[in-house]
């Protein structure tokens, strides 16, 4: 897992435990403001999080996995995975 990646794991964990979700623009300037490069777009964004919930299957991490899907969300609300 990358260390984008790895940070996207630790935001959706801690986010969604809280009852929290994120929008695509605010992980954005979460992850600029901790000098990684998410991409300047939502499909790239999108990508590091779907290899990040990837990622969490493959490690048999159920729970990250079902943190980054129900963590992040598009502007209008709508989750991720729901795209």
């Amino acid at each position: 897992m990358s260390e984008i990646q790895r940070e996207i794991s630790k935001i959706a964990y801690d986010k969604w435990n809280k009852g929290i979700t994120v929008t695509f623009s605010a992980l954005r300037k979460t992850l600029l403001s901790m000098r990684l490069k998410p991409g300047t777009t939502d499909r790239a964004l999108g990508q590091q999080i779907k290899a990040a919930y990837n990622h969490s299957i493959e490690e048999k991490n159920q729970g990250i996995a079902d943190c980054i899907a129900n963590c992040f969300t598009d502007e209008n609300g709508e989750l991720f995975w729901k795209r």
